[in-house]
């Protein structure tokens, strides 16, 4: 009995120096000093992001270089990354490290009882905490800069041709059925951007105005869909565009900057194509990267968050994968677009919104 009652205590001891060493230091009160030499004992971080896995494993080797720190990118979806960090939350320590996740996806989540506080980072005052009208409170920065607009063939319409008003836009689908594209924007988001910024064109009077589900001026919109229902060639996604174009079926589609950068770059689709936002209007935005409130490595997770949302980074990744970068030192000379194009951006209608036209697309223009 005294030697079961000694190996219990010697037991419960053992864990209790393991619990304790786990937790044994609060990094948002330690100095950045102290934080970089935290990480490299951890030794390891897990970044979950949604998208594009094979190719962040290869992009962040240079880290892992650099800062003698293992970085794990895990196979995961948007919803599964962001409903494991919610469910990891109520536990004293969780699996997860980073995450990134989508701008509308902060208004899920507890940030006080589940995120960790960034400003710990040396280059916070220079981040951005806001995307798409969601405040992350500084919980969440900006990594990963996405833009709508149209891609098109410039072999097959010249630069100064291109549609720039929704009148231009009716003049050239008239002229050139078939030849413009739209993706049903339940098969991808660049579809509904368009279809957004129809709704600002020829539904919504003013800027920030709301409209409900019942409101007459979604008529507008869906009349002139239908209109020109004949003549423009609606695909199944963000991809299904593109490739139409890449083969010679479409010369015009919405698409998004990242995506036809990312093809073009893995030379899955000619780089002949080119990208523009047309002067109506289109909307950009960004992703979010947060870290965990009981991430198993939180000193690993900021110094690879001060990397990755570093000047030089964002440069890497917008030469890599096309990205608008969030760092106001970073450069973006291998951008589609120009920063005199950018004008053009516009802030995305909130998620009522995205909702809303995926449904009523089905249902006014779809199955009209």
């Amino acid at each position: 009995m005294l030697v079961k009652k000694v190996l219990k205590t010697s037991l419960l001891s053992l864990a209790a120096v393991i619990a304790t060493s786990a937790f044994a230091y609060d990094v948002t009160k330690m100095s950045w000093t102290e934080i970089q030499t935290q990480a490299k004992k951890e030794g390891k971080v897990n970044f979950a992001v949604w998208y594009l896995q094979p190719g962040w494993r290869e992009f962040v080797k240079e880290f892992e270089s650099e800062y003698g720190i293992k970085v794990r990118i895990p196979e995961g979806t948007l919803d599964g990354n962001r409903n494991k960090l919610i469910a990891e939350s109520k536990q004293k320590q969780g699996k997860m490290d980073l995450v990134a996740i989508g701008a509308a996806n902060v208004q899920l989540l507890n940030l006080e009882k589940t995120l960790m506080p960034l400003n710990k980072l040396p280059d916070y005052a220079q981040l951005k905490t806001v995307s798409e009208g969601f405040d992350s409170k500084g919980y969440a920065v900006t990594f990963w800069g996405n833009q709508s607009g149209i891609a098109y063939d410039p072999s097959r319409i010249d630069e100064a041709e291109l549609p720039q008003t929704f009148e231009q836009l009716s003049h050239y689908i008239n002229s050139h059925p078939k030849e413009f594209g739209v993706n049903d924007p339940n098969g991808g988001g660049s579809g509904g951007r368009f279809i957004e910024a129809a709704l600002r064109n020829f539904s919504i009077k003013f800027e920030g105005e709301t409209l409900d589900q019942d409101s007459p001026q979604w008529k507008n919109t869906w009349n002139w869909f239908n209109q020109y229902k004949d003549e423009i060639t609606i695909t199944g996604s963000n991809a299904d565009s593109i490739t139409r174009i890449n083969d010679g079926e479409l010369v015009l589609a919405p698409a998004w900057e990242d995506h036809l950068a990312g093809l073009q770059k893995r030379g899955a689709i000619t780089d002949r194509l080119k990208f523009y936002i047309p002067v109506f209007g289109m909307s950009g935005g960004a992703n979010f990267v947060t870290i965990a409130k009981n991430a198993k490595n939180p000193a690993a997770a900021l110094v690879f968050l001060d990397w990755l949302t570093s000047a030089d980074t964002q440069t890497k990744l917008n030469a890599k994968f096309g990205v608008a970068p969030q760092h106001p030192d970073a450069d973006d000379s291998a951008a589609l677009v120009s920063q005199n194009m950018r004008q053009y951006s516009t802030t995305p209608l909130n998620v009522f919104y995205e909702k809303e036209i995926k449904k009523q697309f089905v249902q006014k223009v779809l199955m009209y």
